[in-house]
This record gives C-alpha cells, structure tokens and sequence, in this order.
C-alpha cells in the first residue's frame, strides 16, 4: 500500500517548503511554546485507543508538513503500521530508529514525533504516562513546525469533542483483568482514521468496513515496521490477519 494521507490534512494543509521555525536538536521541546494542558485535560476520558488514534494522527499532520522537503517512506511506514497497531499491535514492529540518522530542521521533527508516538501504542496500558507524554509532546511539536495557517488547533480541537462524543472511557474494575490477557479489550472500541476527518459524516456501524478495508489494502511484505501474516499466526494470532476479524468488530 502507497500510504496515503487523510484528506482533511492534504486540504487543509498545503505543501509548505519553509522552515519557519527554530529547531536545535540538543533543546528540541524547550522552544515550544503551546500550552498542552486543556488539551490533555480533555482527552484524559476518552478510550485509549482514542487517545492513540490521536496521537497517530498528529503525527501525519508533521509528516505531511514535510512532504514537499522530505522523500523518505519511512515515516509513512510507521504511519501505516501504526494505524493497523491500533487494531491489534500483534501487527507491529517494535523498533527504534538511530538519532544520528535523522537530525535537523526536517529529519528531527520527523524521528521526534515517531519516538514518542511508538510508546503510548505499545505501553499505555501499564503506564498512563505514556499515553500523556505523548499526547503532550505530539501536540507540541505539530504546533511549532505546522503554518500558523494550518488550521490544526481549530482542529485538535474539534477532534477532542469528537473523540468525547463517539469513545468515552468507561470506568476501569481493577480486578477484572488481574492477568492481561484483555488488553485489547480495555483500550475501547475500534477507531477508523475516518473519525478524525472533521467533514466525514461518521456513524458507529461503519467502523468494521472502513478498517477491514484499510487492512486489506496494507501491503505488509513492503513495510518493515509490519509482520507478515505467517508470522503472526506462527505467534499465535487469532483469525485472519490483515482484514477485521469478529472478536475485534
């Protein structure tokens, strides 16, 4: 699968060669200057995998927003990869990219925003403040590389009451899962990319269509972030991998 971006960044979001903001890898987040904390404030009820579906999603807008200075597919791997994660992270790869491989005003913002976006999809679940720090640090960043014109507070904005509206956290019993054997389960309700598209007209009985139609686009033996459907079986996956299965509809 081409990775292909979300419609509403593409629109929203013209190609934008300048770099028009500081940026010194040694400092990074000491030259942000949003404040994430309503934010934050806002998403802490929703479900977790609201919350990554988020996080997935500043990122694309950062990584658009290089698209004219930057051929790299590496980050529109991790895009891809990450959203099939989302469904069930037997999908993805662990991984950890080398710092000294991506420095400056292009290639640092790109592996910043990876580095923290892979945690909060594999460790959130033991460790809130995986989920908060990325969140944080993601908002942060696509503030401070994005246009003033790009219209991404109106929309983290919209996309926080949309998250509220459509995956509400439901309350936690401690000792329902002493095991961790319904991870999956307690991160909430599948979440399509389509949701945070704030012109798509999004009902709860489309979820199954619209990610079984993006799994069975993702070409997993081109994308080295993505095991191979043998693979996952051979660790156990149940159900047919790269397409929506029953247990997770």
């Amino acid at each position: 699968m081409a990775y292909t971006v979300s419609p509403y960044i593409a629109e929203t979001l013209m190609n934008h060669p300048l770099v028009h903001f500081v940026w010194d890898d040694t400092r990074v987040d000491e030259d942000f200057l949003f404040e994430p904390d309503n934010f934050l404030k806002q998403m802490s009820s929703v479900s977790l995998r609201a919350k990554i579906a988020v996080g997935i999603a500043m990122y694309e807008w950062v990584v658009y927003r290089f698209s004219s200075v930057s051929d790299d597919v590496v980050p529109y791997q991790i895009l891809e990869a990450s959203w099939c994660a989302n469904v069930r992270r037997e999908y993805m790869e662990y991984f950890e990219l080398d710092r000294e491989e991506w420095l400056g005003p292009i290639r640092g913002p790109l592996w910043c925003g990876m580095t923290w976006l892979t945690p909060m999809i594999f460790f959130s679940d033991d460790n809130p403040d995986e989920w908060e720090s990325g969140l944080s640090f993601l908002s942060c960043l696509a503030v401070h590389v994005l246009p003033p014109s790009s219209g991404f507070e109106d929309w983290l904005n919209n996309v926080a009451v949309r998250m509220h509206r459509f995956y509400p956290s439901s309350p936690e019993d401690p000792f329902e899962d002493l095991f961790g054997e319904k991870e999956e389960e307690r991160r909430g309700p599948l979440v399509p990319r389509e949701v945070l598209d704030p012109h798509f007209e999004f009902q709860p009985d489309m979820t199954d269509g619209l990610i079984d139609q993006f799994l069975r686009k993702v070409d997993c033996r081109s994308n080295p972030f993505l095991k191979s459907p043998e693979l996952m079986l051979e660790e156990g996956f149940v159900g047919t991998p790269y397409q929506i299965n029953q247990s997770e509809g």
